[in-house]
């Protein structure tokens, strides 16, 4: 039914699959079923009642946490409605969610036409996020089992770059594909649809018109109706192109009206999708607060064998508080850190030697850098990275391999840096970095 393009009788179908798999007690039947019914609505854009095929199924699956095969399925069905929505970052986080339990399933075959699919759909979101360099990397992987749509879309770059005699190869490409592999009428409408588009560049409007129209009765009749809103966008420019100014306001009315519509309900859906998010973060958080309470307890109690330790190795009790009270300090001050967004930022950038990391650095410890720059006015700009690196607590190793240089070095540069500081050798280099 699927590649006759007969979405209702499939979705009637199922229902009652469904309806035969709770009579035996199958969940995974009805799990199928379900995911099955969420990824036929999402085709027709009715992404409302396709996540709520999809919730129950989420429910249903929890019980069935072995089964990689429909938890890839389940993933794979949201991260498409995520991407018929325009949330492509979402969309892309379920397919990489669906790429983890698809690579376990443990039939080859099934495996490997899951994985591609999923590839293919990862490749559209990169494209509308223009992320070309992960495009070109997951079109590379797609080429292995390639669909229409993939040809289609490499088409379509080509027509940017006005390389009609290209698009026009790929468009074969994916036309040679309906004769070589089962593809669902969907395929053959949007091969239609591509090879109108192809006559239009070509500016041959009247054959355009033939190709266009037979892809829309079939996109009409499966009630695909994101397809129908591309074809008649298609439709328009070709009645333009002969000139036809009632046809062509016909057809862009049409897509007015259906455009309006599609709008309309997606925000809608994307309202909803929102507030969902919104509370899976305020559970996230709520979960790193009682994370953080379980740290912040072991941390005490830690502190607390320490302190005890310390209190037994040393005699002097003056001893005893300046280790205690040093080691509190780098405790809080490390928890402060890693709560801190910006210092995470910070941290980044030395990694990568960013050139900006000394600038952001001045930013969020101004009076630290102030106050070094105007005691040592002969300080350099590799000083200053160094008492930097030194200020956010990184060891020698560390500083080597963010600033690319041997552990040696590291020690001779501080040595030098010293002698600059004009600091005596009793003084704790670092502590003085610290608490300057």
């Amino acid at each position: 039914m699927v590649k006759e393009g007969d979405f209702n009788g499939v979705i009637v179908q199922e229902r009652k699959f469904i309806e035969a798999s709770k009579k035996i007690d199958y969940k995974k039947g009805e799990i199928r079923g379900c995911i099955n019914i969420a990824s036929i609505l999402n085709a027709m854009k009715r992404n409302q009642e396709s996540l709520k095929f999809l919730e129950i199924a989420a429910v249903k699956l929890k019980k069935e946490e072995d089964d990689n095969e429909l938890l890839a399925y389940l993933h794979y069905t949201y991260g498409k409605n995520y991407y018929s929505l325009a949330l492509y970052e979402r969309s892309i986080k379920s397919f990489n969610i669906a790429l983890e339990f698809a690579e376990k399933i443990k039939n080859r075959k099934e495996r490997e036409k899951r994985i591609y699919s999923i590839y293919d759909w990862k490749r559209s979101s990169f494209e509308f996020l223009g992320m070309m360099d992960s495009v070109y990397s997951t079109e590379h992987k797609c080429m292995r089992s390639p669909m229409p749509m993939l040809y289609i879309t490499i088409a379509e770059r080509h027509y940017k770059d006005h390389n009609i005699d290209s698009a026009e190869y790929y468009v074969n490409k994916a036309n040679d594909l309906l004769f070589t592999k089962q593809i669902p009428l969907e395929g053959k409408a949007n091969v239609l649809r591509a090879f109108g588009r192809l006559n239009i560049e070509k500016r041959n409007y009247g054959k355009a018109l033939e190709y266009l129209l037979s892809s829309l009765k079939i996109t009409q009749k499966a009630k695909l109706r994101s397809r129908d809103l591309e074809s008649y966008k298609l439709i328009a420019e070709a009645y333009k192109g002969l000139n036809n100014l009632d046809k062509e306001n016909e057809y862009l009315s049409k897509y007015s009206k259906l455009n309006d519509s599609l709008q309309k309900e997606t925000k809608a859906v994307v309202n909803t999708v929102i507030e969902k998010m919104l509370t899976e973060q305020e559970e996230n958080e709520k979960r790193t607060h009682r994370n953080l309470y379980y740290i912040i307890f072991t941390i005490i109690f830690i502190s607390a064998i320490v302190i005890y330790l310390i209190y037994k190795r040393y005699k002097t009790r003056q001893k005893l508080k300046d280790a205690v009270i040093d080691q509190k300090v780098l405790e809080s001050e490390e928890l402060k850190r890693k709560l801190d967004n910006r210092y995470e930022e910070l941290i980044h950038l030395a990694i990568h030697s960013d050139p900006s990391f000394i600038n952001r650095f001045k930013e969020l410890y101004p009076e630290f850098y102030d106050n070094l720059t105007s005691k040592y006015q002969n300080l350099t700009l590799n000083d200053l990275k160094l008492c930097a690196f030194i200020k956010l607590n990184f060891s020698n190793k560390e500083i080597a391999e963010y600033d690319h240089i041997s552990v040696r070095t590291v020690e001779s540069k501080k040595y030098r840096l010293r002698k600059k500081l004009n600091l005596s050798g009793d003084i704790d280099f670092n502590k003085w970095v610290m608490e300057h």
